[in-house]
């Protein structure tokens, strides 16, 4: 059996880290080491990590100074000796057979690079699978590239822990997590990634719970500044930067541009329906955000490609959603609540 190296970033979370921990030493694939990296935690979580560490031999522990998840990601990286590698994130867990349907998925071809399993959302206790964007099966890198452009900033897609990579291939492209890169580093690791993988196995297995619903998560909506959304923009540039030279790598760019681009205007939508319900801002700054949003040159280039039309029937669309999503949240916490 090949060793499995799994790394877990760990950053306050004193509530829920013996849980992620413990369902990793459940595995039935006994031929793993967890790497918990401790981003110098004020919870007491790096006590509860160093306590587990002695308990069992296949935890390893290492704690940093306080430098991001990137850092705590690359930090990882370096400790991790396994022929594949992993990742949990701190307030997740998994099933105990999460990591054998994973390395049995990657060992199924002998050129298959990377697989990806589905995943249960945990929102207020409920278990809530997601939606499926992709069949089952073996499919070349292109035929997954091709998958993203459904919705390339869905979880699916964008974070590590319901893949599996060959370190081989890490160390021999020299990867690392990006530090300029705040949000959607993830997306960014595995695009790069695919440089030199041939293909991807996705299986149906839904192996990892993803605890959802954050408490203050529309405190943060309500909260958000001006500046908050001005670094997120341009943090999507830098995303998408990678995401077009991975397309063009691939040789889709030129056929496939329309439906690239339709990332911004996801995002452009977004944002209309969110100066319209939920930033509270002074009229003021809503002007200058929607000046700044329109003077991006990524948006600018979506609004020569996609019509005025298509971008209302994109925000009628999106709406509707967020209307039936609003009254479910509600119902659902009321209910486990």
């Amino acid at each position: 059996m090949k060793l499995v190296s799994v790394i877990v970033p760990a950053y306050n979370c004193i509530l829920s880290i013996e849980r992620c921990i413990n369902s990793l030493l459940a595995q039935t694939y006994e031929n793993i080491e967890i790497i918990i990296v401790d981003d110098e935690s004020t919870d007491g979580t790096g006590d509860k990590c160093f306590a587990l560490a002695k308990k069992d031999s296949r935890i390893k522990f290492h704690s940093v100074k306080h430098c991001g998840v990137s850092k705590v990601r690359n930090e990882g990286l370096t400790y991790a000796s396994g022929d594949y590698i992993m990742f949990a994130d701190a307030d997740d867990y998994v099933k105990d057979s999460f990591v054998m349907q994973m390395v049995s998925a990657i060992e199924t071809a002998p050129d298959c690079d990377m697989a990806v399993c589905s995943y249960e959302r945990v929102v207020y206790g409920g278990l809530y699978p997601i939606r499926s964007l992709t069949g089952a099966g073996i499919i070349t890198k292109e035929e997954y590239l091709i998958n993203t452009l459904k919705d390339p900033g869905h979880h699916y897609f964008g974070v590590l822990w319901n893949k599996i990579f060959k370190r081989d291939i890490i160390c021999d492209l020299g990867l690392s997590f990006k530090k300029d890169i705040t949000l959607g580093e993830d997306f960014v690791f595995s695009l790069n990634y695919l440089e030199k993988a041939c293909k991807i196995n996705i299986i149906e297995d839904r192996l990892y719970f993803y605890c959802y619903q954050k408490n203050d998560t529309l405190s943060r909506i309500i909260h958000k500044s001006l500046q908050d959304c001005e670094c997120e923009m341009n943090n999507r540039d830098k995303i998408f930067d990678n995401y077009i030279e991975a397309m063009k790598k691939a040789g889709l760019y030129d056929r496939m541009k329309k439906r690239i681009y339709h990332y911004w205007v996801v995002f452009l939508v977004r944002q209309r329906y969110s100066l319209r319900t939920e930033y509270k801002w002074s009229r003021e700054d809503k002007r200058l955000w929607r000046k700044e949003m329109y003077r991006n040159s990524n948006i600018k280039t979506a609004l020569c490609i996609y019509s005025r039309k298509e971008v209302q029937m994109e925000y009628a669309v999106f709406a509707g959603v967020q209307a039936a999503k609003n009254v479910m949240k509600k119902v659902i916490k009321k209910i486990r609540t």
